[in-house]
C-alpha cells in the first residue's frame, strides 16, 4: 500500500511518535515555515526514526546550476544542528558534487547532507 498526501507543509500535522523516517530532498522552503517543520519533524519522528536530508547550501549561489537565488531557503550543517537540536546526527556534512536532475538544475552543486535519528 502506497500513501501520498498532498499538503502545505506549513499547515501539515505530521503527528507525534509516528513516523519510521522522513525524508526531505531538496525542499527549499522559508527559514520562518522550515525551522516551525523541522520542530515538527522531531516531534513526528518515533524512537530511533530516522530523518533524511539533501538541500543546498548558501554557497550554491556562486555556482548558478539551480537551487534559487534566496539563501533564506538554503541550509548549512549550522541550520540543521541548531533546527533540529533534538536529533542525534550520524551524517552531517557540507559538500561539492554533481546534480543531474534536468536542465535548469544540472551542474555541480553545493549540498549539505544529513541523517539524524530520534534516540529519545
Amino acid at each position: 500500500m502506497s500513501l501520498f498526501i498532498l499538503t502545505d507543509l506549513a499547515e501539515y500535522d505530521l503527528g507525534e511518535n509516528k513516523w519510521d523516517g522522513i525524508v526531505s530532498i531538496f525542499c527549499p522552503l522559508p527559514s520562518s515555515i522550515r525551522k516551525q517543520l523541522h520542530k515538527k519533524v522531531e516531534a513526528a519522528l518515533k524512537r530511533n526514526g530516522v530523518f533524511m536530508l539533501e538541500a543546498y547550501t548558501p554557497d550554491q549561489l556562486k555556482h548558478g546550476t539551480g537551487g534559487g537565488n534566496s539563501v533564506d531557503v538554503m541550509q548549512s550543517k549550522e541550520s540543521l544542528s541548531l533546527e533540529l537540536a533534538g536529533l542525534k546526527f550520524k551524517h552531517l556534512i557540507e559538500l561539492e558534487r554533481d546534480v543531474v536532475e534536468g536542465i535548469y538544475h544540472t551542474g555541480i552543486g553545493a549540498v549539505v547532507q544529513a541523517i539524524a535519528s530520534k534516540e529519545i
